[in-house]
């Protein structure tokens, strides 16, 4: 599918999200469940077929699509503009003062430039140097860099330049909240800090806006030659103006005329007339002690074509080819986009999953569910249990696990007697499969080193799927778990899933109770503080 995500897409999308965290911290899971199911099963299963034959990204589009749908549904035409209808209105606006901006500069330095009082020529060496050797050099900075780049194959991220700046606004943004958090509650420290860590967290994302840069660099470019371009011409027109060149290496017209026909060979066999003959040369050539009394009026005005084709080869045409080359990689950035890093999987779980509601009646097979509008959909309460069963805990929102590969659950020493492992695995083994090993850790005669040490030994030796941490969620998240959760990072490998399974405090029949909003809340928030994109928190059970 063409053009199948864009920047503003992705800002709608974390609008869209951002919404329903909300929603999820007022009224819980169950309405999203609700909606997303609906949404699926109402426009995107009837056109597309099952999820299986779905890749994610054309599964979350779609959904964004059915959000925005119902966010003008909602808000009506005189509603609030999502946000990324601010970046598309944003972006035309940028574009054109880039152009704009470049134009005036062009017609500006070139207009003082070409300033002619009529008793010295302009010099040719000066113009050249100045509009398109001085062009040249940036450019050919830029393509050398890139270059390197690709041969190398250094990503961007790797590169001194972007890790500088990187480094600045991490800094910058660290300098801000230290000066903040003095003045600031508790409850917003922790908004803040969870905030940076989202930052970190989406730094995939942060190259996305690279090339939105780039586009209007370059954008502003083309705009300085046209107006170098523009203003040269106009000079000509509306203006007597006299070109010549001097030297006082003593460079013989012959050396000139040469020099002159190789930088003209890129447009000389389509226009020879731009190019000054030999003759012309000879007669430009400027010697002070002289005077212009023996220059003719046809060399002097034999120069301007040949400036503004050279500003048009060697300026402009680099700057148009840099302007593609920064959409189609802009393009490839967003179809290369990991949207397993996004925090997408629960969207997924909550649209593709079948949902179990003991209220309601059995709910026709999806193949012959006709297809309702979305809003009188959600005014009805589905039933996805053929059997009418009693409603059990969700499943886990995680990616399939691949086959062969198997996840670690770590059971803390003190929650170990007494956790009911069967009843756990059967809650897990719905997302996960039922290679599952259950790992006691923080026992008195075992180290941290020892679980960490197991954990890397699974990973290097099949390849794990994920690690579970069992935890309560009553207890707050200590320095001591933080660390912990990134010696476990570091043991399990970047790209391996880790999830915090909560819990709430015991309960006399069993250990598995459901986890209170607001402590799901707060941990939720330390850990993004922590800028893993790969870390997640979950309740185990739903109240």
């Amino acid at each position: 599918m063409k053009n199948l995500w864009n920047i503003a897409d992705l800002i709608d999308l974390h609008y869209f999200r951002q919404t329903d965290e909300e929603l999820l911290r007022r009224e819980g899971e169950a309405p999203l469940v609700k909606r997303d199911r609906i949404i699926y099963l109402a426009k995107i299963a009837p056109q597309f077929g099952k999820a299986d034959d779905l890749p994610p990204r054309i599964l979350v589009r779609k959904w964004l699509a059915m959000r925005r749908l119902q966010h003008r549904q909602e808000r009506g035409h005189v509603g609030q503009a999502l946000p990324g209808t601010l970046w598309r209105e944003l972006t035309v606006v940028f574009r054109g003062l880039a152009c704009l901006c470049g134009l005036l500069a062009g017609l500006g330095l070139a207009g003082s430039l070409l300033l002619y009082s009529g008793s010295t020529p302009l010099n040719v060496s000066v113009y050249f140097g100045l509009f398109v050797i001085l062009q040249l050099l940036m450019v050919g900075g830029q393509s050398l860099f890139f270059l390197y780049r690709r041969l190398r194959r250094i990503p961007m991220e790797s590169t001194v330049l972007y890790a500088l700046l990187g480094r600045l606004l991490m800094r910058a943004l660290e300098g801000v909240r230290r000066r903040l958090q003095r003045r600031i509650s508790g409850q917003r420290r922790l908004d803040l800090a969870a905030l940076l860590g989202s930052v970190q967290q989406h730094k995939e994302l942060a190259a996305l806006l690279i090339w939105p840069a780039f586009i209007l660099v370059q954008l502003g470019g083309i705009g300085f030659n046209l107006g170098i371009i523009g203003a040269t011409l106009a000079k000509v027109a509306f203006a007597d103006i006299a070109f010549a060149w001097q030297s006082s290496l003593q460079l013989s017209a012959q050396w000139v005329a040469n020099l002159v026909g190789w930088i003209a060979l890129p447009w000389s066999w389509i226009a020879p007339q731009t190019v000054p003959s030999l003759a012309q040369i000879q007669g430009s050539q400027m010697v002070l002690k002289e005077g212009m009394v023996h220059l003719a009026t046809s060399d002097l005005v034999a120069w301007w074509p040949f400036l503004c084709c050279a500003v048009a080869f060697y300026g402009l045409l680099p700057r148009c080819l840099l302007l593609t080359l920064g959409l189609i990689r802009q393009r490839q950035s967003l179809e290369q986009l990991h949207f397993a890093t996004l925090g997408l999987r629960p969207l997924l779980q909550r649209m593709t999953v079948p949902r179990i509601d003991a209220k309601g009646a059995p709910e026709p097979a999806e193949s012959a569910a006709p297809a309702p509008p979305v809003g009188a959909a959600l005014e009805a309460v589905a039933c996805e249990n053929p059997l009418n069963a009693e409603p059990g805990p969700p499943l886990i929102p995680l990616a399939p696990v691949a086959e062969g590969m198997s996840a670690v659950l770590l059971i803390p020493d003190e929650l170990y007697e007494d956790c009911p492992q069967a009843a756990l695995l059967a809650l897990l083994q719905p997302g996960w499969g039922a290679a599952i090993a259950c790992v006691r850790h923080g026992a008195p005669d075992q180290t941290e080193a020892d679980t960490l040490s197991r954990v890397r030994a699974a990973a290097e030796q099949d390849g794990l799927a994920g690690v579970l941490l069992l935890q309560e969620a009553w207890q707050p998240p200590l320095k001591e778990t933080e660390q912990f959760l990134r010696d476990l990072r570091r043991s399990a490998g970047p790209l391996t899933p880790l999830v915090l399974l909560l819990i709430g405090k015991p309960s006399p029949q069993t250990l598995l109770t459901p986890a209170d909003p607001e402590q799901l809340r707060i941990w939720r928030l330390k850990m993004q503080a922590l800028g893993d994109p790969c870390l997640e928190v979950h309740p185990l059970v739903q109240p």
